[in-house]
């Protein structure tokens, strides 16, 4: 077992120089991660709820309606305008910003009241439960269960550290509705920051196709494969407007022209005769708003630790996936058009390893890491990966394995200041 473990250990290294790359001199544009779409942040906690730079005047009351309508509650209904009716039967959340709390993260489970901005999906549509867990119904109904989870713990031993204590979720289902769940169909999805989204939608699909591997023909141990979409965390939607209609109709239940069953996510629901709940003008808005949040201007970006740190995430390999820089091509709203952004990210599925499967798929798509350090003055938390398992960005690489085991391991390797510096330019992005 001891020559498997140091085989697997000197496959890991060599994976990482592989990958491994010299950083480029500093940029000054890195500073500006969206470009001209870069949003300038005075108030830390809205760090992601600014609209971007170079939004015209002339598109600002749409953004304005946007804003309202991503922020207000929507009721059961049925009620006088301009309330917003049509919310379940059975939900998550009663707004988007409930779940995208200050357009940030969401978290998973603690045990207080009304957090929880987490929601349990199935690895493929259940015939009674749909494509996730809904914790909430309307008057007349009940919840298809209450969710929760236990932790299991797992230590890493890191030189220079001491013991890292990492944690696996068992997440529960009590009260089921419709029958005992087994925990192995289910994975916990936090929500991702919204800021940036537009930037990222208007990558030309060629660019992402270009970057793919799926065979890894340069033998580097990585692959990336290109999914159907972009967003969610397998990559499985490609616009901003399906991501909004697909989050009215699994989330709260409300029907769109695109998506137009009432019942949303409940399948044994009895039918209803609403129609369309959030029209077009609606729907389109709040795309409209979330695509036009900019993600934030870095702070210290050309600080000695920070480019440090810098130098160390290109030469452990991370910039394998983690690509630092794209360029937009055509966008629908045209001044995200032609712009150099940063959002380290390929867009790509990768492998990430037995220990980040669920439901038997490994595979997940590269996280934009931009606006990271922002994300505790936020939201007041420090979760990450699609779960919220980590408690801190250095958990989460801890957690990296497949085609990210040799950077894990070649950040492992490196002396405790340089892991230290790496750990600082990530909370500068």
């Amino acid at each position: 077992m001891q020559v498997l473990a140091l085989a697997a250990l000197l496959l890991s290294a060599m994976a990482a120089a592989t990958s491994a790359a010299e950083a480029p001199p500093y940029d000054p544009a890195e500073a500006l991660p969206g470009g001209a779409a870069t949003a300038i942040v005075n108030d830390p906690t809205a760090a992601f709820a600014r609209p971007v730079g170079n939004l015209p005047k002339s598109a600002r009351a749409e953004f304005a309606l946007g804003v309202d309508l991503f922020y207000r509650r929507w009721i059961a209904g049925p009620a006088p305008a301009p309330a917003l009716t049509g919310l379940g039967p059975l939900y998550n959340a009663l707004s988007c910003q409930q779940c995208h709390l200050n357009d940030g993260r969401g978290r998973p489970p603690t045990g207080a009241p009304d957090e929880m901005s987490l929601v349990l999906k199935f690895g493929s549509p259940h015939p009674d439960y749909g494509y996730q867990v809904q914790d909430r119904a309307v008057a007349g109904y009940q919840p298809e269960g209450a969710v929760a989870v236990d932790w299991n713990s797992k230590t890493v031993a890191l030189s220079g550290e001491g013991a890292v204590h990492l944690r696996t979720p068992i997440w529960r289902v009590s009260k089921p509705l419709h029958g005992v769940i087994d925990f192995k169909e289910l994975s916990g999805r936090i929500a991702p920051p919204v800021s940036g989204v537009g930037l990222l939608e208007a990558i030309p699909r060629a660019s992402l196709r270009a970057a793919a591997d799926p065979d890894d023909a340069d033998n580097d141990g990585i692959s990336g494969r290109l999914p159907v979409g972009r967003f969610g965390w397998r990559g499985e939607i490609e616009t901003v407007l399906e991501q909004t209609a697909r989050a009215f109709s699994n989330d709260m239940g409300i029907a769109t022209a695109g998506l137009p069953n009432p019942n949303g996510d409940c399948v044994t629901c009895p039918p209803k005769n609403a129609g369309v709940e959030a029209d077009d003008k609606r729907l389109s808005a709040v795309a409209f708003y979330t695509r036009n949040l900019g993600p934030p201007a870095r702070n210290n970006a050309d600080m000695t630790a920070v480019l440090a740190g810098r130098a160390a995430f290109y030469e452990t390999g991370c910039v394998a996936c983690h690509t630092p820089k794209q360029r937009t091509g055509p966008s629908v709203s045209p001044w995200l058009s032609d712009q150099a952004i940063w959002p380290y990210s390929d867009l790509l599925l990768h492998d990430m390893g037995a220990g980040l499967a669920d439901a038997g798929d490994a595979e997940w798509r590269t996280p934009p890491l931009w606006g990271l350090g922002r994300n505790a003055a936020v939201n007041g938390h420090d979760f990450y990966l699609h779960d919220g398992r980590a408690r801190s960005p250095l958990e989460a690489i801890l957690w990296h394995g497949g085609e990210a085991a040799g950077a894990q391991a070649a950040f492992a390797a490196l002396p405790r200041e340089r892991r230290a510096a790496l750990l600082i330019f990530l909370r500068s992005l």
